[in-house]
C-alpha cells in the first residue's frame, strides 16, 4: 500500500473526479485487453453475440445486452433463476454475501460445513498485514454471466479450475550475506609481546578449544616464571628458619629474632602470591600448594613447559628449548579462518594474529524494507537460498536480531538470522535471498491467479452454478466478490469469499469480467460513492 506521507494532495474536486472515472477506465481497458486478444485469435469483437457463439440475426426475441435468447435471460426474466438471500456486507471478512458466515449460497451439491479452523485462517491472515478492500456499497455480486449453451462458452476457450486446498507461505523477501556468528568466532592476539617460536596451525585446520595455535618466545613470560621459582625457593627458607626458632624463643634466642624470622616468612609468601598470580593473568595457571612436596629441580622442569599440553611436553623436552615459550590457545571449537603471523615475526598484544570460527552456525544479514520491518518479530523462521545453490534448496534459521535503525542510504532496516550449517553448505561472505515467514498456512484456499478480476472497485470470480451441467438449466456464472490473501507463482489464497469444491472460470476468464464490465457501463455500480 503507498505510503499516505509522500502522496500528492489533490483537492477533493480532483479526486472525485478520478474516483468517478476510475469504474469507466478499467471498463475501457478490459474491454481493450478483449479486443486485442481476438484479433490475435482470429476473431473480431463486433458483438459479444458473436462471441459467445450466438447471432442476434439467428434467432428472434435475443438479449443484446446479456447475449442470450430473451427468453432464457436469467437476469431479464429473474423469475427464472431467482437470487437468493441478500445476507448484505460482512464487516469482518470485507465482502459481500459472506460464504464463511452463510456457506448456504455455495455452489456446491452439499452444504459446506465451515470449521473453526476455516475462521481461524481468515483471522490470522487479515490480522497479519492489511489487505486489498472491497466497495461496500458496490452491488456487482449480484449479477450473474448467462452463456447461451456449454458449446458457446467453449467456443472463446473459456475453462474451468476447482477450489483447493494447499500450502501457503506469506513471507517478506529480501537480500542478505552469510558471514560468521560473531559470538562463535575469536579473533586472538598475544597476551605478551615476543617472537613467534612455532606455527601449530594453518588457514583450514580444525581445532578444539584450548588447543595451542602458536609458541610465542616472550622475555615477560621468562620472568614471571623465575619470580614464581625464586619466591617458591625463598619461602621453603624462610620457613626453615621459622620453625628452628620458635622452639628456642625462651632460652637461646630472643623472641625479638622468632618475629623478624616469622615475618621474613610472611613478606616472602606474600611475594610467592603475586608471582603466582602475575603466571595466573597471562593465562598460566599454577598453585604453590602443588608443588609442596616437590624437589627444586622438579619444580623448575614443571614451571619450564608451564601451560604446554603433555603432547607437546613430549614432543619438545628432546628439543632445546627455552623457557620463555607462551602458548596461544584456542577460545573454541572450530576452524581457523585467518593467520597473520609465521615463525620468526616478532608481535605485540595488539595485532590480531589468528581467526577461529565455529562454522556449524551462521550469520545471515538481511537488508528489509522499512515498511516490511513492521511486521518482523523475534524467533520468526526465516528461510534462506544462497545465490550459489542452483537446486533451489533452502536452509531454515530463526530472526534473531531487529535493528533500531534504519540505513541512511538505502532506508532498510538490517535484521540477522541464525542459520544452522552442521553440513558446512554455507560459507562466509556469499550472498543470497531470505524470506521471513510471517504465516504459514498448510490447508489454505487458493485458486488460480488468472481467475481473480477488478470490475472497477472489488476483486470478483465467477463462480460456476451447481446445476450447471444439468439438461436444460441456464449455463451461467455467479459474480463472487472476494478477499485476497498472498500469492506465489501461480495461485492466489482466497480468505473470504470462495468455499473449497466450488467450480470457477480461470483460463480466459476475462471473456466473463468483460461481459460484466460491459452490463455496468451506465448501470453504476456504486464504486465511486465511497467505501465502507
Amino acid at each position: 500500500m503507498a505510503n499516505p506521507a509522500v502522496m500528492p494532495v489533490a483537492s477533493e474536486g480532483t479526486g472525485a473526479v478520478i474516483r468517478n472515472g476510475l469504474p469507466t477506465l478499467a471498463i475501457i481497458a478490459m474491454l481493450l485487453a478483449l479486443a486485442g486478444w481476438g484479433h490475435s485469435t482470429g476473431w473480431t469483437l463486433p458483438k459479444f453475440s458473436t462471441l459467445v457463439g450466438q447471432d442476434s440475426s439467428v434467432e428472434e426475441g435475443w438479449c443484446e445486452e446479456h447475449n442470450v435468447a430473451e427468453s432464457k435471460c436469467i437476469e431479464c426474466r429473474q423469475d427464472l433463476v431467482p437470487h437468493g438471500i441478500d445476507y448484505g456486507w460482512c464487516n469482518v471478512h470485507g465482502v459481500a454475501q459472506c460464504a464463511l458466515d452463510h456457506p448456504d449460497i455455495g455452489q456446491l451439491k452439499q452444504l459446506y460445513a465451515v470449521t473453526s479452523a476455516d475462521l481461524a485462517r481468515a483471522e490470522r491472515a487479515l490480522a497479519i498485514r492489511p489487505r486489498a478492500e472491497n466497495n461496500s456499497v458496490c452491488r456487482s455480486h449480484e449479477r450473474r454471466v448467462q452463456f447461451a449453451s456449454i458449446e458457446a462458452m467453449e467456443k472463446v476457450g473459456v475453462d474451468i479450475a476447482i477450489v483447493s486446498r494447499r500450502r501457503m507461505i506469506e513471507a517478506i523477501a529480501a537480500n542478505g550475506e552469510v558471514v560468521y556468528d560473531e559470538t562463535r568466532t575469536g579473533h586472538l592476539a598475544s597476551r605478551v609481546a615476543g617472537t613467534v617460536w612455532r606455527v601449530e596451525k594453518q588457514v583450514g585446520d580444525a581445532v578444539r578449544k584450548d588447543e595451542v595455535l602458536a609458541l610465542v618466545d616472550s622475555a615477560e613470560v621468562g620472568q614471571a616464571k623465575t619470580e614464581f621459582l625464586q619466591s617458591f625457593a625463598q619461602l621453603r627458607l624462610a620457613t626453615t628458619n621459622a620453625e628452628k626458632l620458635r622452639p628456642l624463643a625462651d632460652g637461646a634466642v630472643s623472641g625479638r629474632q622468632v618475629r623478624e624470622a616469622e615475618a621474613a616468612q610472611q613478606s616472602v609468601q606474600i611475594r610467592l602470591m603475586s608471582a603466582q598470580q602475575a603466571l595466573v593473568n597471562l593465562g598460566l595457571p599454577v598453585s604453590a600448594e602443588d608443588f609442596a612436596n616437590f624437589a627444586t629441580e622438579r619444580i623448575a622442569e614443571r614451571i619450564r613447559y608451564l601451560g604446554l599440553p603433555a603432547e607437546m611436553v613430549s614432543r619438545l623436552s628432546g628439543e632445546s628449548t627455552t623457557s620463555n615459550l607462551f602458548p596461544l590457545r584456542s577460545p573454541l571449537d572450530g576452524i581457523v579462518v585467518a593467520r597473520e603471523v609465521v615463525a620468526g615475526e616478532v608481535v605485540g598484544t595488539q595485532a590480531m594474529i589468528f581467526s577461529v570460527a565455529d562454522v556449524r552456525q551462521m550469520w545471515l544479514t538481511l537488508d528489509v524494507r522499512q515498511d516490511d520491518a513492521n511486521y518482523l518479530s523475534l524467533g520468526q523462521k526465516v528461510s534462506f537460498r544462497p545465490s550459489t545453490d542452483h537446486q533451489g534448496t533452502e536452509i531454515d534459521g530463526s530472526l534473531a536480531w531487529i535493528s533500531t535503525a534504519a540505513d541512511d542510504q538505502t532506508r532498510t532496516v538490517k535484521v540477522r538470522v541464525d542459520l544452522p550449517n552442521r553440513d558446512g553448505r554455507l560459507r562466509a561472505n556469499t550472498f543470497g535471498t531470505g524470506r521471513i515467514v510471517l504465516r504459514e498456512e498448510p490447508e489454505a484456499v487458493v485458486i488460480p491467479t488468472e481467475a481473480i478480476h477488478s470490475d472497477g472497485c472489488c476483486s470478483v470470480v465467477f463462480i460456476r452454478d451447481k446445476n450447471f451441467l444439468a439438461k436444460d438449466s441456464p449455463k451461467f456464472f455467479h459474480v463472487r466478490k472476494v478477499r485476497v490473501g498472498v500469492k506465489d507463482d501461480s495461485a492466489t489464497e482466497i480468505i473470504a469469499g470462495v468455499l473449497p469444491g466450488e467450480v470457477i472460470a480461470s483460463k480466459n476468464s476475462m471473456v466473463l469480467a468483460a461481459q460484466l464490465l460491459k452490463s455496468n457501463l451506465g448501470a453504476g455500480c456504486g464504486c465511486a460513492t465511497g467505501h465502507k
